[in-house]
């Protein structure tokens, strides 16, 4: 699936500090990097700019904070991290680590884990919670989208015509609206049953991603429910949540 445009996505990236490059030796067979460094990010002039790429043997995060890092090694949304200190999303690290062989990404994931707890003393659980979320179901009205193609062309972009795709799935779908409901600490699930993917064109007012009837073009809930047939519930759902215990700032040495 291609996006162009805007796009309403989090950027999963790592704040990390610490100048240092060292050995990161396996410790009680825990998967560690074979070498890792961990800088503060010296910002730059212009626009910011961050990335997080992951190769066969490294990683390579660039103006990342804790939080994103956090999320790419346990691989929970941000709206099911809850806790840590504030500086879990303004401080903003590079960091750069290889592994002694290629690794499966998971495998380097979890080398992650163990860079972060070495470094930062990151302690984390994970637990049970009731969460606000909105429920992605058909309206009263019945489905008004057809059937897509597999692999069908997505755009994403302009101030009110957010979305003209011609093969998304439903969960696809619930995935993108979260990327704007989550502002309001209401993430998509996407609970419709429908399974194939459809032909879809959304047009509303992205910075209104609460019901109102005070709009010039139709807000998130009314364009749902009169273009796809689709309506957003709020709902408290039971989801795994991953606690952030215990942080600490790496010492630059």
């Amino acid at each position: 699936m291609k996006a162009t445009g805007l796009v309403f996505a989090a950027l999963c990236l790592v704040y990390l500090a610490g100048s240092q490059v060292q050995a990161q030796a396996p410790d009680q067979g825990r998967p560690a990097f074979e070498v890792a460094s961990v800088k503060l990010h010296r910002p730059t002039p212009g626009p910011l700019r961050a990335s997080a790429n992951v190769g066969p043997a490294a990683i390579h995060y660039t103006n990342v904070t804790l939080k994103s890092s956090i999320r790419s090694a346990y691989g929970f949304e941000s709206y099911r991290m809850v806790g840590g200190p504030d500086w879990l999303t303004s401080e903003r690290y590079d960091i750069e680590a290889k592994a002694a062989l290629a690794s499966p990404r998971e495998q380097l994931m979890r080398m992650l884990q163990t860079l972060l707890e070495d470094r930062f003393h990151l302690k984390v659980h994970r637990e049970m919670r009731e969460l606000p979320t909105y429920a992605l179901v058909v309206g009263k009205s019945g489905l008004k989208i057809h059937p897509g193609k597999e692999n069908g062309e997505t755009e994403v972009g302009g101030a009110v015509h957010l979305i003209n795709s011609r093969g998304m799935t439903m969960k696809q779908l619930a995935a993108f609206l979260s990327q704007i409901t989550e502002r309001s600490g209401h993430p998509v699930l996407d609970t419709t049953g429908l399974t194939g993917v459809y032909d879809i064109t959304l047009d509303f007012d992205p910075d209104d991603a609460k019901p109102s009837d005070d709009h010039s073009q139709p807000d998130l809930f009314a364009a749902l429910q009169e273009q796809l047939g689709l309506k957003l519930e709020p709902r408290k759902t039971s989801l795994e949540v991953l606690v952030i215990d215990h942080a600490e700032k790496p010492s630059e040495n």
